[in-house]
């Protein structure tokens, strides 16, 4: 393989794969729509981006539903974290490119790797 080749990710057995995923400054997760949604009002969905039942749930489930306003900075900055859940299965590489894609990401990380002896 090319040193510059991404390497499909594997998640051991009975373990959904996952995405930590920060979100640009204000910007927050609409999840009843399925999208972020920016400081000035529009949204982007990501149904289009991310496999069916993937799911985005918020880090930190009472920081997400605040006002920002309400919020110190550090909170704000917790509450911009979200964790995509995605189906048994999905490439967490792919779906990781096609985040790191979006006007509302700042960050995406993939999980540790995980083997057994």
């Amino acid at each position: 393989m090319h040193p510059f080749q991404r390497q499909r990710q594997h998640t051991p057995r009975g373990v959904k794969p996952t995405l930590q995923v920060v979100l640009k400054e204000g910007w927050r997760l609409l999840p009843k729509k399925r999208s972020f949604a920016a400081p000035e009002g529009k949204s982007q969905s990501f149904k289009g981006v991310l496999p069916p039942r993937a799911r985005v749930v918020p880090m930190t489930p009472a920081l997400a539903d605040a006002e920002p306003d309400e919020l110190s900075d550090e909170e704000r900055y917790l509450a911009r974290q979200v964790q995509v859940i995605l189906p048994p299965g999905a490439d967490v590489g792919q779906y990781a490119d096609l985040l790191r894609q979006s006007q509302a990401v700042e960050e995406v990380r993939l999980p540790p790797q995980l083997e057994l002896p």
